[in-house]
């Protein structure tokens, strides 16, 4: 009796997961790790192909870490092809997402990577995420991107060469691409929306044309050629960040602040690094730019600033000159320099020609309570009449002495402020 009891609630359990709809079905093993979603096979008849027919398989780093922990170094890397073999060669239908990130394999197991890819682009992929965890390079195959539905990618770690078909990239809106070594690769990305270039290595090999873009990030390339981008009109957030390691000598001179913004009419966010700004300050720096060149800037980062004059020129100008402009945010270098032309600079009457009239909310990083930064705080309480907050957040490292003296001259500019609420808080 008991027995037969327990095997009818055992038949009910299953029938209840038989009878789930199938947008239900699919949201559980949506949430599933993939290896878990191929046992749901065995539930019942109506679960058994689910997993398979499922449109996004995501093969990363918690995935190939379990078969590590399950199996000695020797035997990982075959273990770990035959499981993807497995999952990939079982599945059934489209799959539109595909995320991989490769494990240390032996530099024989690559042509399986490629066969895996090759599966993929045959199967209408939309989103494909390729991130490489090893210390060898692996080098993407053309044919990775031969889906003419590709609409987001995502690569790191990897050699990228781009296919010289026609064809390819009709659909892609979003190209996220770190720590990539190019080879000579022509990129015609007519939809494009979103560009990411983050560390990577070889930026004079490439060529682009992104009519409709509209979110650039150009970070810590080997090289910076903004010829491609001062076309696209429709750019509505820039971030630029020179590495230290490029040679200015060899940037193109004729790129000032006054040209590059004046290229970017609908620019809402600006994001530049210290170094980029040394760079647009190589000619002269206006105090202001033209009228209503940036009147379309809302948002203002600064990043890596060393406080060197010609930072601090350029960052006034672009205060002055965007009227629109509401929020502030500066992080300082691990090294400010002590540079005596920039409190000079500061400590000029009548440095500022206009108020900062829009600008609402500053929030200071990595604060050192140099003279420059406590100078650069005086100013903009002085000439900010909007200005409701200010949030200075001190560096980690700094001296429990110099804490207690940066703090009271922040808490003296604050009461010649009332209005605005000044907060100096501990780094994280």
């Amino acid at each position: 009796m008991i027995l037969n009891s327990w095997v009818a609630e055992e038949r009910g359990a299953v029938d209840r997961l038989s009878n789930l709809p199938i947008n239900a079905i699919q949201n559980i093993i949506g949430r599933m790790p993939i290896r878990d979603a191929a046992r749901t096979s065995i539930l019942s008849s109506k679960w058994r192909y689910f997993w398979a027919e499922y449109p996004e398989v995501v093969l990363d780093e918690q995935f190939y870490a379990e078969i590590m922990r399950n199996n000695s170094p020797n035997f990982f890397r075959t273990e770990y092809v035959n499981k993807v073999n497995g999952i990939l060669f079982q599945h059934l239908g489209p799959i539109l997402k595909f995320v991989l990130d490769i494990p240390e394999l032996y530099s024989t197991q690559y042509s399986s990577i490629d066969q895996w890819l090759l599966f993929v682009s045959r199967k209408d992929v939309t989103e494909l995420i390729l991130h490489n965890r090893s210390p060898n390079p692996y080098k993407v195959p053309c044919y990775a991107f031969s889906c003419p539905k590709l609409a987001y990618i995502s690569v790191t770690k990897c050699i990228f060469s781009a296919p010289n078909s026609e064809g390819f990239f009709g659909k892609l809106t979003h190209l996220v691409l770190e720590t990539v070594t190019f080879q000579f690769s022509v990129l015609n990305l007519p939809q494009l929306v979103q560009l990411e270039l983050k560390n990577c290595f070889g930026i004079q090999l490439l060529c682009v044309s992104t009519p409709s873009l509209r979110i650039l990030n150009l970070l810590d390339n080997d090289d910076l050629d903004l010829s491609y981008y001062i076309t696209c009109k429709d750019l509505e957030e820039v971030c630029i960040g020179l590495s230290d390691g490029v040679e200015h000598d060899k940037l193109d001179k004729n790129i000032t602040l006054t040209k590059l913004l004046g290229c970017w009419p609908e620019l809402e966010c600006l994001y530049l690094n210290g170094s980029f700004l040394k760079h647009l300050a190589a000619g002269d720096i206006p105090q202001r730019l033209p009228i209503d060149q940036v009147n379309s800037l809302i948002s203002l980062t600064q990043f890596r600033i060393t406080y060197h004059c010609a930072e601090i020129a350029c960052i006034l100008c672009l205060l002055q000159s965007a009227l629109n402009l509401s929020e502030l945010e500066i992080w300082a270098d691990k090294q400010i320099i002590y540079d005596e032309k920039t409190v000079s600079y500061l400590k000029e009457p009548g440095l500022m020609k206009q108020s900062f009239k829009g600008l609402q909310t500053v929030i200071m990083q990595m604060f050192k309570g140099s003279t420059s930064e406590l100078l650069l705080v005086k100013l903009l309480l002085a000439c900010s009449p909007s200005l409701e907050r200010m949030c200075i957040e001190e560096n980690q490292d700094l001296d429990p002495i110099d804490r207690l003296n940066t703090s009271k001259e922040l808490l003296r500019f604050s009461r010649a402020s009332p209005k605005v609420e000044v907060i100096f808080q501990p780094g994280n």
